[in-house]
């Protein structure tokens, strides 16, 4: 569903695509999805263009041709692989997001509209020539009254309006192509639309990428290698974002041959790789845009620049991953796919005998390498277009994470051909490994298991009787032929009544945690002598259970 404005589509709009589609070699595609009617009388000449280029390097110049929100999707495009392919990908990751920039005037009109008056009062100096110009925004250098220096980033005028119009063609096209070409279903059109959509929304709210920043700077507040400018709220709004202005050399122009004094190039590949990780696998919170581009690099420092698009994950599904990109260290195939499963992206209807033989084929070429040579980026992402060739459904943020991390690894195999990714990744995997078994961790897990146990005995009843209702109707009829079944029904006796030990040791550690916080007036050693108790209790049962389980194994 689109989140922008309904309006009335642009017949001009609509027939201007329909001829640059012709222009850049794409009548057929243009004719194919219902366009026909819409392609100019005279257009004999406009497609021999497509006799000089191949079809993604026409691709690319049609939606840089067709202006801001073309330029973007194409961006979009470019991080998924699975869909259409890396050669289309890696041509459009060349697009630029550079268009010629606004007016000052113009400039001078958003902040009257979001300030209510002129930048002159906002700043003690403001440069007329912004520093970079996007589709989306312009940055402009300035100085606030107490004398910092910021970098203001400043909304195109109307950029809005030109983006729900394209937008909603967009959707009339996905539409319209799927209706005509039932095939093209398969590629999910509408659906990246969507997607597409959504992350526009959150790009054009600065407010959203001024709390992405804070949240970037709490991440590395302590890290003195990672620079992350300064958010100034006072001076933000939706449309305008004001923060620090992060000094050095865009790291694009280092890769280009740029030489910088006393720049170490393998330190730098090291802190930029070591701060993704760090986003990642301690927060679940990271940078989706880290090309070379938003990483400035100086005095063996980096900064970050650009918050607009960021990705999440949940503890579970940072787990997940990790071990997915350890069986991928080991080419273990047959881990690869229970870990596939336990992640929920293996469907019921997927070939499994195929999916093995293509993750075996696709082992085999990373398979003896030193570990200096595996890409681990690259491995997710040959992975996750694998998966899409077997027609499974990849989660939005897989694809973000694993775009994100060949980005950044790239660019430090770049600065040092004999930097490993793995290297760095191995002591993150310890880190994880260790915390997991922490007296906090064991206690969090240990409360949602209780409260696991106390839903399944409160629905576990009406789910037998279901089950006792449908077999007393006569509609499942069983039949079977048992072979120790008295062995098999004692050892269910014996793991029941361990469980129900097990439950009430939980119960006793959670009851006598919750008393170490109460008063009492009889205190051992200055702790409450319930919860003292309570825990000698469960210390005595967790004993008896261990020695018991430990008989039963020697047996």
């Amino acid at each position: 569903m689109s989140t922008f404005k309904k309006e009335k589509i642009s017949a001009n709009r609509v027939a201007l695509i329909a001829k640059c589609l012709v222009k850049y070699g794409f009548r057929s595609a243009a004719e194919s999805i219902g366009m026909r009617m819409k392609i100019p009388l005279f257009s004999k000449r406009l497609g021999k263009i497509s006799h000089k280029y191949g079809t993604h390097q026409r691709t690319k110049m049609l939606l840089e041709d067709l202006g801001p929100t073309f330029v973007k999707l194409g961006q979009i495009i470019s991080t998924r692989p699975d869909l259409v392919g890396e050669e289309l990908c890696e041509e459009l990751a060349t697009l630029q997001d550079s268009v010629e920039p606004f007016s000052y005037e113009e400039v001078e009109e958003v902040f009257k509209a979001e300030f209510g008056k002129p930048i002159d009062s906002v700043f003690k100096s403001f440069e007329r020539i912004p520093m970079a110009s996007a589709s989306l925004a312009q940055v402009h250098k300035a100085v606030t009254k107490d004398g910092k220096v910021v970098a203001v980033k400043v909304q195109r005028p109307n950029i809005e309006e030109i983006i729900r119009q394209d937008i909603q063609i967009m959707h009339y096209i996905a539409e319209l192509a799927e209706k005509r070409n039932p095939d093209l279903k398969k590629f999910g059109s509408p659906e990246i639309i969507e997607e597409f959509e959504r992350g526009l929304q959150k790009e054009l709210n600065f407010n959203l990428e001024g709390k992405n920043i804070l949240r970037f700077r709490e991440i590395f507040k302590d890290d003195l290698n990672v620079v992350i400018p300064e958010y100034f709220e006072e001076l933000s709004t939706g449309r305008i974002l004001t923060m620090g202005y992060v000094e050095g050399t865009p790291l694009t122009e280092i890769l280009a041959g740029k030489t910088i004094p006393g720049i170490n190039k393998p330190l730098i590949a090291k802190i930029s790789v070591k701060a993704y990780f760090k986003q990642l696998l301690e927060h679940g919170f990271f940078h989706a845009d880290l090309h070379p581009g938003n990483i400035f690099v100086n005095k063996n420092k980096i900064g970050f620049v650009d918050f607009g698009l960021i990705g999440w994950l949940e503890q579970s599904k940072i787990d997940d991953l990790s071990r997915l990109f350890i069986n991928l260290i080991d080419c273990d195939v047959g881990n690869i796919l229970i870990q596939l499963s336990a992640m929920d992206l293996i469907a019921e209807d997927t070939d499994l005998v195929s999916l093995r033989e293509d993750i075996s084929d696709l082992m085999e070429t990373y398979y003896g390498l030193e570990m200096k040579q595996v890409n681990l980026g690259k491995s997710a992402t040959d992975l996750m277009v694998l998966l899409a060739k077997h027609k499974i459904r990849i989660p939005k943020e897989y694809i973000l994470l694993s775009r994100s991390l060949l980005l950044v690894e790239s660019s430090a195999k770049a600065l040092d051909p004999d930097f490993s990714a793995i290297e760095i990744f191995q002591p993150y995997l310890l880190k994880l490994a260790i915390n997991k078994f922490t007296p906090k961790e064991i206690f969090k897990r240990l409360k949602l298991q209780i409260f696991d146990i106390d839903s399944l005995s409160r629905t576990l009843p009406k789910s037998i009787r279901n089950i006792l209702k449908i077999i007393e109707g006569g509609k499942v009829k069983l039949e079977f032929e048992h072979k120790n079944l008295d062995i098999f029904a004692a050892q269910l006796d014996k793991i029941m009544s361990r469980l129900v030990v097990a439950i009430i040791l939980a119960s006793i550690v959670v009851g006598s945690s919750i008393a170490m916080v109460a008063s009492n007036n009889l205190p051992i050693y200055g702790l409450p002598t319930l919860s003292v108790l309570g825990f000698f209790v469960a210390l005595a049962l967790g004993f008896v259970l261990v020695v018991v389980s430990l008989k039963n194994i020697a047996r």
